[in-house]
């Protein structure tokens, strides 16, 4: 809504009637004005001045994942968003895993992998209706991880059922947030880049929060950095504002994995370029999201096992 326009404290307009003031009464009153007026102006220099100098912006939120219950070196990187998984079937339960997060942290809760792929058909509606009402009104609640990678090529309702979530998570919790993360690319897209984000932007699915986990560091070659500002600008051109958009870096590896690896751990050089990268890139999101913290098998790579990666992430969440 915009603000009201200030309305005057007397009429404007001249007086009909003109009214006759003694002399002295007049002299009594152009010195009071002389004097009161610098007065009023030291006054309202230190207000002006505090109002100049405001912040333009909240602090961005650092959210990672695999924590296992283990938050204690995640915290000392900085990061203070954690996933912590909803359940299906005591979605009040889940408030004791939120009683044992850190001080000052705050959830990202876990929904299942909707249309991802029909192994993993995340909550059903009315899962997650129960589970957000459980959690309406907690504090320790950032937002609800609805859909990682949905493929509405594979999955033609996935935009209706993310809106659908979104849609009653902003109805009755709406200070928490609704985060999917998309993926695109030419192996979705049939040789192109965009169908993915044109079909899940925020238009069409009514979310808060897109995350863009463009991985740019792959087995046998150099980080290629340029398809960060690529996949940027793609999702941009279809319909994601940047003021949505979260930053999903690349913080794993699948060095020793037995057949099928791809992508390869980044260097603390390499790593740096890329957060680099990705703050030219999306200088104002309120979110960014590192992939991964704690590993979820025995053989790929994460943050939590490499100590010289962690140093570098602490420099980026500290700025």
């Amino acid at each position: 809504m915009p603000p009201r326009s200030s309305l005057p404290t007397s009429d404007p307009r001249p007086s009909s009637r003109s009214t006759r003031r003694p002399t002295w009464l007049l002299l009594v009153g152009a010195l009071l004005t002389v004097a009161l007026v610098p007065l009023a102006a030291c006054i309202a220099k230190p207000a002006d001045a505090a109002v100049a100098g405001a912040p333009v912006s909240s602090a961005r939120a650092h959210f990672t994942v695999n924590l296992k219950g283990s938050y204690s070196a995640a915290v000392a990187a900085g990061f203070n968003v954690f996933d912590v998984a909803g359940s299906q079937n005591n979605p009040a339960g889940v408030k004791a895993k939120l009683a044992t997060l850190p001080a000052g942290s705050k959830a990202m809760i876990w929904v299942g992998g909707l249309d991802n792929s029909s192994s993993t058909p995340g909550f059903t509606l009315s899962q997650f209706k129960a589970q957000v009402n459980a959690l309406k009104s907690d504090p320790r609640v950032y937002g609800y991880f609805i859909s990682d990678e949905p493929h509405p090529g594979k999955f033609p309702l996935a935009a209706a059922h993310v809106r659908e979530r979104a849609d009653y998570l902003r109805a009755t919790a709406p200070a928490q947030k609704s985060f999917i993360v998309v993926l695109d690319g030419t192996n979705s897209c049939g040789g192109t880049l965009g169908c993915e984000y044109a079909a899940l932007a925020p238009s069409k699915t009514h979310v808060d929060l897109v995350g863009i986990d463009s991985y740019p560091c792959h087995m046998g070659a150099a980080c290629d950095y340029a398809k960060i500002t690529e996949r940027v600008n793609v999702a941009a051109k279809n319909g994601v504002p940047k003021s949505a958009m979260v930053p999903v870096y690349q913080g794993f590896g699948q060095e020793g994995k037995a057949s099928g690896a791809y992508y390869r751990t980044p260097t603390t050089a390499e790593l740096t370029k890329m957060l680099s990268t990705w703050t030219a890139a999306l200088p104002n999101a309120v979110l960014d999201y590192a992939y991964t913290w704690g590993t979820q098998t025995t053989a790929p790579q994460a943050l939590a096992n490499h100590p010289a990666l962690v140093s570098v992430v602490k420099s980026y969440n500290g700025r």
